[in-house]
Order: C-alpha cells, then sequence, then structure tokens
C-alpha cells in the first residue's frame, strides 16, 4: 500500500516537473522579426545621414549597411512579402545608381537624385518593416 502511494506521488512529480518545463520555455520570434528591427535602425540611420558634412559616402555606407541586412530578411522571409520586397528591392537599386552618378559628378542634380532615391528607399523599407512586424 506504501509503495502505491510512494510510486503515484513519484508519477505526479514527474508531471509537474514535464508540465513547468513545458511552460518556462517561451517561444522565439523568426529570425525575419529581428531582421526587420535591424533593418529599421539603418533606415532610420539613412534617413539621419548628413551628406553635407560628411559626402556622398555618408549615404554610400549606410546603402551597403541597408543592402546586407535587406538581403538577410528576404531569404529570412522565405518568399513572404513579396510586394514589400519587390518595392524595397527597386528603391535600392535606385538609391545605388544615384549615388554611384553623385560620387562620379558631384553637382546639385546628382544630389537631388540621392535625396529623392534616399527618400522612396525609406519609405519602401518602412513599408517592409510595418508589414513584417504586424507579422512578429
Amino acid at each position: 500500500m506504501m509503495a502505491r502511494r510512494y510510486f503515484g506521488l513519484a508519477v505526479a512529480c514527474m508531471l509537474a516537473v514535464a508540465l513547468l518545463a513545458g511552460c518556462s520555455s517561451s517561444p522565439s520570434k523568426p529570425a525575419v522579426c529581428t531582421d526587420a528591427a535591424n533593418l529599421k535602425t539603418s533606415i532610420q540611420d539613412l534617413k539621419n545621414a548628413n551628406v553635407r558634412e560628411n559626402g556622398v559616402s555618408a549615404v554610400s555606407d549606410q546603402l551597403t549597411k541597408i543592402e546586407q541586412q535587406f538581403n538577410t530578411l528576404k531569404t529570412d522571409a522565405k518568399g513572404q512579402y513579396s510586394t514589400q520586397i519587390d518595392d524595397m528591392s527597386k528603391a535600392l537599386s535606385s538609391l545605388s545608381s544615384s549615388v554611384s552618378a553623385a560620387k562620379a559628378n558631384v553637382n546639385a542634380g546628382t544630389l537631388s537624385a540621392v535625396a529623392s532615391a534616399a527618400g522612396s528607399a525609406v519609405t519602401a523599407g518602412n513599408n517592409l518593416v510595418t508589414a513584417v512586424s504586424n507579422t512578429c
């Protein structure tokens, strides 16, 4: 009779431990959520880039960082957010072209094109970050 009681108590304890262990592990967010947070920070940095103080290289350096983070997000998204990803891809391509033109020949026209393309990249990036964040 005592053995049954101890056996029942042991089984109850093992079940309680298993249940508590299962409850304590919090579900981790998908990698794409972290990617979006990183991209959001870099987009904000692009928006705040000071071309007058640091030249076109300020935008160029930030563009490189954004492209790397965007490619990581695109891979982790696994086909999701295709509209926003396509828009961001086009905006980054345009910004890259504008930055190259400005590096080759700095003038009011090329700097204006960089500013316009950077604005489009910021908008496209924010749209992508919002789309991803809504699913995190």
